[in-house]
């Protein structure tokens, strides 16, 4: 999907979701700046992940003032407007992580009714507040989904639009991921019930194939990550650092703060252990040491850590 196509369709659905006037031109001013870029380097306006991290790095040097955490707030942002960008080449939605208490979910009459029938139907069930809490939120967000996507009513939810909702969750936590697997489930077995939906999709949704021990943090997808460890110039002093402390964070899951504490001797080379005291829950981690961070760190220690 070429950039004005991606653009086009985002500006429909930002001022479908009563996002203001300013924050819509604030968006087409950094789409205007991206489709120059796209121009330039690459001589088309062919829009993925890998393009727009690159836009940032190339343009506001984004990785390493992250890594530096001397990343502005008003940077931070532009990472949401390559996010958005790629969430809608891929899902065609604006999707809920970007939703904000200006911009709350606003449901149509026909979902907003269904919406009040199954909240009259979970303070009838014996589940927690906390549960109950969080089956509203999944539920809304899903009937948001299926109203972007075009689908007036429930009759015409099919298999492949509930495993395209699952996509969207991309970059979640296992935990995030199964809690709305279990709550997307438990409303489709609700509107089974009441007759308007053609088929028990609820026994044919399963749990994506996500490990329980991944850290990701879930800003960054795969992809993105390498797409991001593939603009590092690790010929650099600056990119070999860059590179080892991505690696830190998105491996070993290492909260920025810490990786800016680690000194020699937290290191231990013979048994490929990173031993710290965590600076936020001052408890004590022991992590392995995967052949490819450590590498890394070895790398930047070696050839561009400046010499004092």
């Amino acid at each position: 999907m070429n950039f004005e196509m991606i653009t086009e369709g985002l500006k429909q659905l930002l001022q479908e979701n009563n996002y203001s006037s300013a924050t819509i031109r604030f968006y087409e001013g950094e789409w205007n700046k991206i489709q120059c870029f796209l121009t330039e380097e690459y001589g088309n306006t062919e829009y993925d992940m890998e393009r727009g991290l690159k836009y940032l790095e190339k343009q506001y040097g984004f990785i390493t003032k992250y890594n530096n955490g001397t990343l502005s707030q008003q940077r931070v942002q532009l990472l949401r407007v390559v996010h958005m960008l790629e969430d809608y080449r891929l899902h065609q939605v604006l999707t809920r992580r970007y939703y904000a208490a200006k911009n709350p979910i606003t449901l149509n009459a026909y979902y907003l009714n269904l919406y009040t029938d199954y909240l009259d139907f979970l303070n009838s069930t014996e589940l927690s507040a906390s549960t109950i809490g969080h089956y509203k939120g999944i539920s809304r967000a899903f009937m948001d989904y299926l109203q972007q996507r075009k689908i007036g009513t429930t009759e015409n939810i099919t298999m492949d639009v509930c495993n395209s909702y699952l996509k969207t969750l991309a970059g979640y936590s296992f935990k995030t991921i199964e809690q709305n697997v279990c709550g997307i489930r438990h409303f489709l077995r609700f509107i089974y019930s009441i007759g308007i939906l053609s088929a028990d999709y609820a026994e044919k949704i399963h749990m994506p194939a996500v490990s329980k021990s991944a850290k990701i943090p879930s800003a960054w997808k795969l992809d993105e990550l390498k797409a991001m460890l593939s603009v590092i110039d690790r010929n650099s002093p600056i990119g070999k650092r860059d590179y080892a402390m991505i690696l830190l964070a998105c491996v070993l899951g290492l909260r920025i703060g810490d990786i800016k504490n680690l000194r020699f001797q937290n290191f231990n080379w013979e048994d490929k252990k990173l031993s710290l005291i965590q600076h936020k829950t001052h408890k004590p981690l022991t992590l392995p040491i995967p052949d490819a961070v450590g590498w890394a760190v070895i790398d930047y220690i070696k050839n561009g850590r400046p010499q004092y």
